[in-house]
């Protein structure tokens, strides 16, 4: 077939492996392209699937890891993985040595009630712990107030020498002197975790972009963890050969080891805010109805790590036994701060927060059929469990509700205020509803009870952030 003088033809030819172009009529020698590379002339998306799938070694998937991975880095680091990880080791040491103790307080509770100050009540003596809590949670609108406007290690620096301080003169306060240990233990200590536990919390969430509530679980857990250690040492060293005074200031020593190290392992990664961003706060319903869960739940949530100690030695339970219950209760309590945390980054931490506060509730009815060892420890191991993450989910819920441009800071201060003041006010309440001969299931449904309560205004919450 004879071709038209405007058209060109090409074939390739294997002979002598070299390749010839023909254009009207005429042959000419083409150099020989190499095999292993695919044709200019090859679309884009078959050069992509060869370079990834077909080469991995060598190709530009290979040359372009270290960029990748680099990039993953900053997506979910502010400040890099080492800066935002060294913050959080330092916070979970921070939150160990003051809130741990404040935990423990169960411990200390059960020896001033037999022996220390045995010429005060369960409920006057609950007092001591109750005003701890509340201060370490009411002072958080100063301490997120001064976070926000730069002075991160000053409010840290003076909570830590407060805390340490306090903690040393507790040794000092003599038997039956029911003021000397309010003044220490109860204000002086709460005052000092309290300048630490929001600005510990905040910073974290500074440094990650991504898996905020997980990585806010971990120093959540920290204080789960000393309540674990302290509330055994309190036991060993009290009831042991050793004075109360040298008891107490061996844990201060340790606190004091703790503190600067960790103080400086810290850093804060933003500027202070402006004051046209700092002014601007918002009361939603949603925010309104959580504030109001987490007074009533809050009310009922410490009593089983004040009084399961009391309740076990009541009961029959060996002396040895009934002092790891508020151990275990603190050690349950770490992968319940870690793991309910993880699923609220990938389901939404208001969704995990319910029902967790619903089983809380639930499983605080059982303390009434826990009367053997073994009933006790499985107590302790669930409660503590779901008591985990309606604490450390607290937090992330409220920062979800929050939209952006908002202070966060001075939100999540706000909103632990009413918490500070339910826990105040609750252990010394279900004390006087146990009353001076120990009614155990008035106390127990009463906290219970409040806990459930709570769990239903948090699905009033729900229904209320979707509409």
């Amino acid at each position: 077939m004879q071709k038209s003088p405007h058209q060109s033809s090409q074939f390739l030819s294997a002979a002598d492996g070299e390749s010839h172009v023909s254009v009207n009529g005429e042959s000419f020698k083409e150099v020989p392209s190499l095999p292993q590379f695919t044709p200019l002339s090859a679309p884009f998306e078959s050069d992509d699937q060869h370079n990834i799938e077909l080469a991995p070694l060598g190709s530009r998937t290979t040359a372009s890891n270290p960029t990748q991975i680099l990039e993953m880095a900053t997506s979910m680091y502010a400040s890099g993985p080492l800066r935002a990880w060294s913050t959080v080791v330092g916070c979970c040491l921070l939150q160990l040595c003051t809130v741990g103790v404040i935990s423990a307080f169960g411990a200390t509770q059960t020896y001033y009630v037999q022996t220390y100050l045995s010429n005060e009540s369960s409920s006057t003596i609950s007092w001591i712990g109750s005003i701890a809590l509340f201060l370490n949670l009411a002072i958080s609108p100063f301490s997120g107030y001064m976070f926000d406007r730069g002075y991160f290690r000053s409010v840290l620096v003076l909570g830590s020498g407060l805390f340490v301080l306090c903690f040393f003169m507790l040794s000092l306060a003599k038997p039956h002197q029911y003021y000397q240990i309010f003044l220490t233990q109860g204000i002086g200590m709460g005052v000092g975790a309290g300048l630490i536990f929001l600005p510990a919390s905040a910073v974290v969430a500074q440094h990650f972009k991504q898996s905020k509530a997980l990585a806010m679980g971990f120093v959540s857990s920290s204080s789960s963890l000393g309540g674990a250690v302290f509330s055994v040492a309190f036991n060993y060293l009290l009831h042991g050969r050793l004075s109360f005074g040298w008891a107490i200031r061996i844990l201060a020593f340790i606190a004091l080891g703790c503190h600067p190290t960790n103080n400086s392992s810290v850093e804060c990664n933003s500027p202070p805010v402006s004051q046209k961003v700092a002014t601007r706060f918002m009361w939603d319903r949603s925010y309104i109805i959580v504030l109001l869960m987490g007074f009533v739940s809050s009310i009922g949530t410490w009593f089983p790590l004040f009084y399961v100690q009391l309740f076990a030695e009541q009961h029959g339970i060996v002396p040895e036994l009934a002092f790891y219950s508020i151990a275990i209760i603190n050690v349950s309590n770490i992968p319940g701060r870690i793991i309910p945390n993880w699923l609220g980054d990938r389901f939404g931490a208001l969704e995990v927060y319910i029902p967790c506060t619903l089983c809380c509730g639930a499983v605080g009815f059982a303390l009434l059929g826990c009367t053997t060892p073994y009933g006790v420890v499985l107590f302790s191991i669930f409660y503590g469990f779901f008591f985990g993450p309606t604490i450390s989910l607290y937090l992330p819920v409220i920062a979800s509700l929050s939209p952006k441009g908002v202070d966060i800071g001075r939100r999540m201060g706000v909103s632990l205020f009413p918490v500070g003041v339910a826990s105040l006010i609750g252990t010394p309440i279900t004390g006087a509803v146990l009353g001076p001969y120990y009614v155990w299931w008035k106390g127990v449904t009463f906290a219970s009870v409040v806990i459930l309560a709570g769990g239903c205004l948090l699905i009033l919450a729900k229904l209320g952030k979707h509409s």
